[in-house]
């Protein structure tokens, strides 16, 4: 039987309770938490510089959840009316008991229609910062209130989200585009406890290029202490785009578990299967099989349990086949067992290959996997070529490090070309990798033609870095090259009716890479090109490739230069000289031109920018210059053609045109001229062409763009040589022969202007006729001989100038009388 006093306080706690729930009751009939919009508002404006709006309604439940539901809500970037995020619908709901035991226990979380705008730039400065920075704290917690340093209890019943878009912009991670979340459901999250998940996602990234659709299923469960997650029956497939890929249609499934607290992972019958494309490769039906995987670099353990790789497909259309196996692999610290690794790879087609390798059992430990005699043959067939050889080395794996190297590397190839000699290479050295970086040091010969290289190259930029130095001996690449590829340009005649094929210029390449490249060659060739003593360094950033320099010896002289290529505006420069070259050879290994002869010196500063050849060709601008000697200009003859002026002066035609005949050539000792260049034509008006019989100078253009000239020589008759020809060029001594070259380079029409040398020369012969009448006037007033008596003999003509000019000074007597 209850007591009288225990009776009365069961009373009093159940009037207790029911004034609360009144109380509670009255509260959430009248709270209007609409009425605080203004307050969430205002205080967004003044504490955060951003625009709130809730076009919605706001409801509100108090008991036994805290629950509240939003719609039409948006929220500006800061101090700027973009938008920043808009909500179509959300709720939450909270059990309230365990927020006062320092614990979050949701209901449930659902959201519809969400879109946010993340953005981040390179030093790390994002859209989010002002609205997770804490607001200054006015009172410090008491030290003993052990109840405020409790961790929360996160336990949240549900998640149901759809229709949720996600645009970023992260300068600092590299990463562009958008992620759309069709839909995520869970059931309960909560420390320990294994939770269904299901969604379907689209991502639409540019920067990586990552674009497909995201679908399936997988068992969740969180370990908070050490910030774990555990995916179990996986199966998760996707449809898309990936790096390097052009399609992927592959499916995950397995078990995975992360603890990123100790950085350990697990994996158990993890299969990853399905097709892809990469360019001319295509995969089908290709899988990737794990048994057990488990790496734990605290322990120092690692574990491989039947990995399997086996690729199928087609390369180019043709059968292509890959298998590895590695049955097992345990290491715990300085302990190590396992078995050797071996497997094959097959391409069937006009290019076959037919390679296998194998390994001796690893040995070393946890910081150091040893896996000796790395041993691979290899034999394949492009066409006519065939190749073969082998590869030794021992690989070196650091799981601590996440690198991989090679050591004592001996690699022998043996190439067989038709056309060509036989080819031996031969690689030794070492080379190690990781995911940021690669470095190498490697020696060799090529048909017994000595060679080093060394270098770096850092993975993690974007582009990649490389930083390279070579040197050979030798190098002939008419020799590694197929014949299509070294084949020069057709240097034909030219038609001059129409527009030379063009071909495109493209420098997109040197944005792929960065760098520094240093490259030497005692002896190199390539095409039609003969050089030594080649030098070669560049730098390479931004799409800019700027050669410090560039020299050697070839065309029988030397050279030295600087050049520079931009690929972002297509753009060109080239500033050097060459010196005791012959300039015929570099004509015709530079530009495929046959017009000049002689040695000296050739200086050039030009630059051009254009997409094709001929463009390149039309904005050219700079300038040139020519110094030779003992040489030629081909296509005509001109002390050949003036040795037929007297017969030709003797006709009432006009001038005569003829075309240029490659066999002709008019010889020089000396030859000079500069060439201001704009617009792809050069212009010449101070040549200087020395000869024995002939001196030449003149005007005009060279038209580059079009491969035209049109440019006129004066040709002067300074000297004669003895027999019937002299005597020809004799009646045009002193007589300046104007000489009109016009058309295509390769096909140039050239006029002696002999109407002009004939006024020349009857002005000469007129002036001439007068001057000896004037003389034989003087004499006879003189009464000197003839000139004809006056001719007879050295003594006889002095004794003629003393009797002349006595009577000279006495016919002047008398005028001073």
């Amino acid at each position: 039987m209850t007591s009288p006093w225990m009776r009365k306080l069961l009373i009093g706690a159940g009037v207790f309770v029911l004034l609360i729930a009144a109380v509670l009751t009255y509260l959430v009939a009248t709270f209007d938490p609409n009425a605080y919009k203004g307050l969430a508002v205002d205080w967004m404006k003044t504490h955060r510089q951003r625009t709130l709006a809730i076009n919605g309604p706001i409801k509100l439940a108090v008991f036994p959840r805290l629950a509240v539901q939003v719609s039409g809500v948006t929220l500006s970037e800061k101090n700027r009316p973009d938008d920043f995020l808009k909500l179509d619908e959300a709720a939450l709901s909270v059990a309230v008991l365990p927020l006062l035991r320092q614990q979050v226990v949701v209901d449930s979380v659902r959201a519809k229609g969400l879109r946010v705008t993340y953005r981040r730039d390179a030093k790390g400065g994002s859209n989010l910062d002002d609205l997770v920075q804490s607001e200054p704290k006015t009172e410090q917690p008491d030290a003993s209130d052990k109840s405020s340093n409790s961790p929360l209890r996160f336990d949240v019943s549900s998640i149901q989200l759809e229709d949720l878009q996600l645009s970023l912009r992260d300068e600092q991670g590299k990463l562009a585009g958008e992620i759309s979340l069709a839909s995520l459901s869970t059931g309960r999250l909560a420390d320990g406890v294994e939770s269904p998940v299901k969604l379907k996602a689209r991502l639409g990234l540019t920067a990586p290029a990552v674009q497909g659709d995201l679908d399936g299923s997988t068992k969740l469960k969180l370990d908070l202490a050490k910030k774990g997650v555990t995916l179990s029956d996986m199966s998760l497939a996707w449809k898309g785009k990936l790096p390097g890929t052009e399609s992927v249609d592959a499916t995950l499934r397995g078990a995975l578990a992360f603890d990123t607290a100790n950085g350990t992972l697990r994996a158990e019958k993890i299969e990853l299967a399905g097709d892809a494309g990469l360019g001319t490769l295509r995969l089908v039906k290709s899988s990737l099989t794990v048994e057990a995987f488990a790496y734990d670099p605290s322990n120092q353990a690692l574990q491989l349990g039947k990995l399997r790789i086996k690729l199928g497909g087609t390369s180019s259309g043709h059968p292509m086949n890959l298998n590895l196996d590695w049955p097992e692999l345990v290491v715990q610290r300085d302990s190590l067992t396992g078995s050797p690794l071996s497997g094959q790879l097959s391409l069937a087609g006009p290019t076959s290959i037919d390679a296998s390798f194998k390994t001796a059992a690893p040995s070393g430990s946890f910081e150091r996997i040893v896996v000796p005699n790395v041993e691979s043959t290899l034999k394949g067939r492009s066409g006519p070529r065939n190749v073969e050889g082998s590869v030794r080395a021992t690989l070196l794996l650091l799981p601590a490090k996440g690198a991989l190297a090679l050591e004592g590397l001996n690699t022998q190839l043996q190439l067989h070309e038709p056309s060509l000699q036989p080819l031996a290479i031969t690689v030794q050295g070492a080379a190690d990798a990781s995911a940021q970086q690669a470095h190498w040091a490697l020696k060799g010969q090529i048909n017994g033609n000595p060679y080093t290289s060394e270098g770096k190259a850092i993975l993690a930029t974007t582009p990649m870095t490389l930083n390279v130095a070579a040197r050979f001996d030798s190098l002939d690449l008419n020799r590694l090259l197929p014949p299509s590829a070294t084949a020069p340009a057709a240097s034909g005649p030219s038609s001059g009716g129409g527009a030379a094929a063009d071909s495109p210029v493209d420098l997109s390449a040197l944005r792929s890479l960065q760098g520094n490249f240093d490259l030497k060659i005692g002896q190199f060739a390539y095409q039609s090109y003969r050089l030594s003593d080649l030098v070669f360094a560049a730098t390479l950033e931004g799409g800019m490739l700027r050669v410090s320099q560039l020299s050697g010896k070839g065309w029988g002289g030397s050279f030295v230069a600087n050049a520079f290529a931009d690929a972002r505006a297509s753009r060109l420069a080239l500033a050097g000289n060459a010196s005791g070259v012959n300039v015929n050879a570099l004509l015709k290994d530079v530009a495929q031109k046959d017009i000049l002869e002689g040695t000296g010196r050739v200086v050039v500063d030009v630059d051009s920018a254009g997409r094709s050849v001929n463009e390149l060709k039309s904005r050219l601008q700079g300038k040139a210059a020519l110094q030779l000697r003992d040489g030629a200009i081909k296509g005509v003859n001109l002390a050949k053609s003036l040795r037929q002026a007297r017969a030709t002066l003797g006709l009432k035609g006009g001038d005569d045109v003829q075309k240029a005949n490659r066999t002709e050539k008019t010889d020089f000792s000396e030859l000079s001229a500069t060439f201001a260049i704009a617009e792809g034509v050069a212009r010449n008006n101070d040549l200087d062409m020395k000869s024995p019989f002939l001196r030449l100078g003149g005007d005009g253009l060279l038209d580059i763009g079009k491969s035209r000239i049109d440019y006129t020589a004066r040709a002067t008759v300074t000297g004669t040589s003895k027999g019937q020809d002299g005597a020809d060029l004799a009646a045009l001594k002193g007589l300046t022969i104007p000489v009109h070259l016009t058309g295509p380079f390769d096909a140039m029409d050239w006029r002696i202007r002999w109407s002009a040398i004939a006024a020349q020369a009857l002005k000469t012969e007129v002036g001439s006729k007068l001057e000896q009448q004037a003389k034989d006037r003087l004499r006879d007033k003189l009464g000197l001989p003839s000139a004809a008596s006056a001719a007879s003999g050295a003594a006889s003509s002095q004794r003629l100038e003393d009797v002349a000019k006595d009577k000279l000074k006495d016919k002047l007597k008398g005028i001073f009388k």
